[in-house]
């Protein structure tokens, strides 16, 4: 196989880019994380200090008097105030265990005495803080009087001190003249950290690689002369001089490619009139797709008391998915529509639909307006062709929020208060179906508070493909809601982070149908 001096070039600029980066990145992240590292033990050191006799004191005044709900909520609090503290036990200097944040969730524990064993109750009765590593090794911290501190192990023998990274399993803190308080350790923030910064180091290198890809494509043009003979050619095609041939005596891969293209010359001209239709018929699609894609609202509306976001992505030139917003002096209405299938047919019905809802819509009844659509496009549509949806309005004045759904995707309202999804179905039947509708339909309204977020979409997400097997499903959708709900403060940020999860989830499978999300958050 012949590698042309081009490659050659980006594959040594590439590698030697590539090779650097992951040395460096390396040496900083372990440095980095080490410093963490003897950060947290500093941190967790004074902190289980500073704790250990609250927990016990706590233990005396609540817990050991049934009170679980006052201990339990000091105990929070503590948790509270570190977010490296896994777990916290109190144990006696009997070696009894009095409490256990993991298994003690919900009351006092009343089972048989949980003792432990007499190797860690050596750590119990100790008066030095004690901690074992991850690496197994238990570690007593003598405090001298100087306020300065040494290693020791449980015969009070002097020790090294410990490696600057060490990680820590958990700490033992004597908390008074009884009782000893442990607390085990989480790294997961710290790794979440290092994971972030290591994907920051990726964006980097990735970009001094494609600067180093550029660089390889400057310094190799001037020594790929041929490739100026297969420009000339193409010039003389485009021109219409189709009998335009090249002459590459190379032994590389520019002879093949200068025979394919005098090849493509050849085929080109039989087929001239067959790739002028295509063309046109590109051109023809492409019209289409700027026509629908300015039906779609080009800005999200801004409306007192809510924030809304939507988007559209269409699996082909020609979507079959719609929304928008209809605003009127007294109120929002808004929808979100499937036409059956993708493509222009169903480019077409949304369009029309998207037109006829914009010309009912200062009809004050929702079930009239979905009522007089659905006749119009049973009549003018072909017998197979139907369109889902969810139409919905927002009362300006009373603050009220209800909605209609025709055949459409279940809506989802993540609830602020106690931070819970529910998912709302509703009776209805798609539009273009039947002649009449009306009573096929109902008018549902939503208790929608402050902070509230609903979520209406298309079946383009929870269909999305993994793979042939496994696609992303209404449980991860309404998990999705719930999280983003929860941790994003906007409806653009919940509608961007829903659609990169389905994109993520799909790992780059071909989309087999349109997807759309409108998000609508309550914020006042």
């Amino acid at each position: 196989m012949r590698i042309t001096i081009r490659s050659k070039l980006i594959l040594a600029i590439s590698t030697l880019m590539v090779v650097i980066f992951a040395v460096a990145a390396n040496l900083f992240i372990n440095e980095k994380k080490m410093q963490m590292a003897d950060d947290i033990f500093v941190n967790m050191k004074a902190f289980t200090k500073l704790t250990a006799s609250t927990v016990a004191d706590d233990y005396d005044l609540y817990l050991k008097e049934n009170s679980f709900v006052y201990f339990n909520r000091d105990i929070k609090q503590i948790f509270s105030q570190n977010e490296n503290v896994d777990s916290i036990k109190l144990i006696s200097y009997s070696g009894e265990i009095l409490y256990d944040s993991v298994s003690d969730l919900t009351a006092k524990y009343e089972g048989p005495a949980r003792k432990v064993g007499e190797e860690f109750l050596k750590q119990i009765k100790s008066e030095n803080i004690s901690v074992k590593t991850s690496e197994g090794s238990v570690l007593f911290i003598k405090q001298e009087t100087d306020g300065e501190s040494e290693i020791v192990d449980v015969n009070d023998k002097v020790l090294a001190p410990m490696k600057s990274g060490t990680l820590i399993d958990y700490f033992v803190v004597p908390a008074n003249d009884k009782y000893s308080a442990v607390y085990t350790l989480t790294y997961k923030h710290l790794d979440e950290r290092i994971a972030s910064m290591q994907m920051r180091i990726i964006y980097l290198a990735l970009f001094a690689v494609m600067m180093g890809m550029i660089l390889s494509f400057v310094v190799s043009a001037n020594l790929v002369k041929p490739i100026k003979k297969l420009v000339i050619g193409a010039d003389e095609i485009a021109k219409g001089n189709f009998d335009t041939r090249v002459d590459i005596r190379t032994h590389d891969e520019t002879k093949l490619l200068g025979d394919a293209f005098n090849q493509m010359a050849v085929d080109l001209k039989k087929s001239i009139e067959a790739k002028i239709y295509k063309e046109r018929v590109a051109h023809e699609l492409g019209i289409a797709a700027e026509i629908q894609k300015r039906i779609i609202p080009k800005e999200d509306p801004k409306i007192e008391g809510l924030d809304i976001s939507a988007g559209i992505i269409p699996a082909t030139e020609i979507g079959g998915d719609m929304y928008d917003f209809l605003s009127m002096e007294d109120r929002l209405v808004m929808y979100v529509g499937d036409v059956t299938g993708h493509g222009v047919p169903a480019g077409i019905m949304s369009s029309i639909a998207n037109a006829l809802f914009f010309g009912y819509s200062g009809e004050k009844d929702l079930k009239k307006i979905i009522s007089d659509v659905n006749r119009v496009m049973k009549a003018k549509s072909m017998t197979n062709m139907f369109m889902t949806l969810c139409l919905a309005e927002w009362h300006k004045k009373d603050k009220k929020f209800r909605f209609i759904n025709a055949g459409h995707e279940q809506i989802i309202h993540y609830k602020a208060k106690d931070k819970t999804t529910e998912v709302i179905s509703a009776k209805g039947i798609a539009l273009g179906m039947v002649p009449e509708i009306e009573k096929l339909v109902e008018v549902h309204d939503i208790d929608f508070q402050v902070g509230d977020v609903i979520v209406m979409y298309t079946d383009g997400i929870p269909e999305a493909w993994k793979n042939e097997k496994e696609l992303y499903g209404m449980d991860r959708l309404v998990y999705a809601v719930n999280n983003f709900g929860q941790h994003l403060e906007t409806a653009l940020a919940i509608k961007e982070a829903i659609l990169s999860d389905v994109e993520q989830f799909v790992q780059g499978h071909a989309q087999m149908d349109d997807i759309t999300v409108m998000v609508i958050r309550r914020v006042a």
